[in-house]
């Protein structure tokens, strides 16, 4: 039988699932490296690290079966930046999207007003995880390394360059960089100009069912895998996340929450919001990705669960205690911004804040306010998503946070929108293996992606919660914007 492996090259892990052809997966592995944080912002990875996690992943997985692998598939972290040299040798790390060295670049742009011009030429929010003011970033303070640079490229583009010698990328990674033009979805002349750059120092740009052949000799024999497997370029890891619960139309949106989250949908022309509180990419001249991307997932919940709980109490305590509150907490409001924030609020100085506190207001109440602050940040993040496009039908949703009923129901509730459960959890590389499919001839449509990312339950909003949250949700938007001001200061004090 032939195969198809799916990988998703993560931010702190990537993982590799191997399918049957008929899109049935067979077995998973995945290979854990460090973030680089030496200095305070810094958030780099070893582009040599990640390579060799994948190589011994495909590896470990062509060793289970006797068939044939047809093809390797990529879904991929965004953003990310690394250059090459002259000798297409490495001369920085891979700068993630969580790296923020390039605060100031972006603070200074806004009151210029380039980084809004920015925003309306690419989509790209005014943040430092994009790669546009990471490069101008290294174009004022590391001026030695970006002038011998010879290639921008991200992590994706590196592992497929160091197996087949081609320098290439997809749409939807492009659409990641700020530099890629919503219109024309070519590299934007008018960037490249300011950043001095040329458009032959980064990717060709292709579709992510484009294959890449061949693969080179050594790397055929390193990973067990035969001369005519193909390469399939692949995609972004928030396009693929999205298509991969079957969210790929405007009634549908695409929650995910693990560690951190995104909520996502597709429509089918650029729709930019005033606010720039949301991305628009596009992976297509008829597809868009809308969405908006939250640091502040499960990680919140852990924090909370360490520090309102003693050691030995469980995640389930947790949800055990925070269920036996009402509603709305007694009126007890959560911001959950512990590590700053991207959508909606694209502030990286922000603070989290207990809100409303009183006497009364006990363990219960303090640990059902911190599950409903990640949930109502989650939904302040699709609010003008929503008001842009239309209300969603319904929201396809994964994730580790998303694993108990408990919170499912809290998200039907406060999002007051039906929320449905996936059968298959890894999204990204269910979806990267249907791009295999459709590049080995064997799908042709998008819509045929329903035949693997199936659903599993629905949870329909109960009337009288999502009542109480509609009525409280404006509040939290009040203090959000209240406190707004206040946290830059917080990072003058010292």
């Amino acid at each position: 039988m032939k195969y198809i492996i799916g990988m998703d090259v993560g931010t702190t892990a990537t993982k590799g699932v191997l399918y049957d052809i008929n899109g049935k997966a067979v077995a998973s592995v995945s290979k854990g490296y460090p973030l680089i944080q030496t200095k305070v912002g810094q958030a780099e990875e070893d582009p040599k690290l990640i390579f060799d996690a994948v190589q011994e992943i495909i590896f470990d997985l062509t060793q289970k079966i006797d068939g044939k692998i047809a093809a390797i598939s990529w879904s991929s972290q965004m953003h990310s930046l690394i250059g090459l040299g002259s000798d297409d040798e490495l001369l920085t790390n891979s700068i993630t999207w969580a790296d923020n060295c390039a605060k100031s670049i972006v603070q200074d742009a806004k009151n210029r007003g380039f980084a809004q011009q920015i925003y309306r030429k690419t989509g790209m929010p005014m943040h430092p995880m994009a790669p546009i003011y990471k490069l101008l970033w290294l174009k004022n303070k590391k001026t030695e390394v970006f002038s011998q640079a010879q290639k921008w490229i991200g992590i994706k583009e590196y592992i497929i360059f160091r197996l087949t010698g081609k320098l290439v990328t997809d749409t939807t990674m492009a659409a990641g960089t700020g530099i890629l033009n919503l219109k024309t979805l070519t590299w934007d002349q008018e960037l490249l100009d300011i950043l001095k750059i040329k458009k032959e120092q980064l990717p060709k740009i292709a579709q992510p069912t484009k294959v890449i052949f061949p693969i080179k000799t050594e790397y055929v024999k390193k990973l067990g895998i035969d001369s005519d497997t193909k390469i399939i370029l692949g995609a972004s890891d928030g396009y693929l996340s999205t298509i991969g619960v079957n969210a790929i139309d405007s009634d549908h949106c695409a929650l995910n929450v693990g560690t951190s989250g995104a909520i996502r949908t597709i429509v089918d022309q650029p729709k930019i919001d005033p606010s720039a509180s949301y991305f628009c990419y596009p992976a297509d001249k008829t597809h868009y990705l809308l969405g908006g991307p939250v640091n502040n997932g499960g990680i919140v919940f852990n924090w909370a669960r360490q520090t309102l709980f003693d050691a030995d109490e469980t995640p389930q305590d947790f949800l055990d205690v925070a269920q036996t509150a009402p509603a709305g907490s007694r009126n007890l409001i959560f911001l959950p911004y512990l590590g700053g924030e991207r959508a909606p609020i694209w502030d990286a100085n922000a603070r989290g804040s207990f809100v409303g506190l009183t006497r009364m207001h006990q363990k219960p109440e303090m640990a059902r306010a911190v599950i409903e602050g990640i949930i109502f940040n989650l939904y302040d993040a699709a609010s003008n998503l929503i008001k842009n496009t239309k209300k969603p039908v319904a929201i396809n949703a994964t994730g580790g946070f998303l694993k108990s009923d408990f919170v499912r129901q809290l998200c039907a509730n406060i999002f007051n929108v039906p929320i449905v459960t996936m059968k298959e959890q890894q999204s990204g590389t269910l979806a990267a293996m249907f791009l295999a499919r459709q590049a080995l001839g064997l799908n042709q449509d998008l819509s045929e992606i329903g035949q693997f990312a199936q659903a599993d339950k629905v949870y329909f909003p109960n009337p009288k919660e999502a009542a109480t949250y509609q009525k409280l949700f404006p509040l939290y938007c009040e203090i959000r914007n209240a406190l707004a001001a206040s946290y830059g200061k917080f990072s003058n004090i010292n």
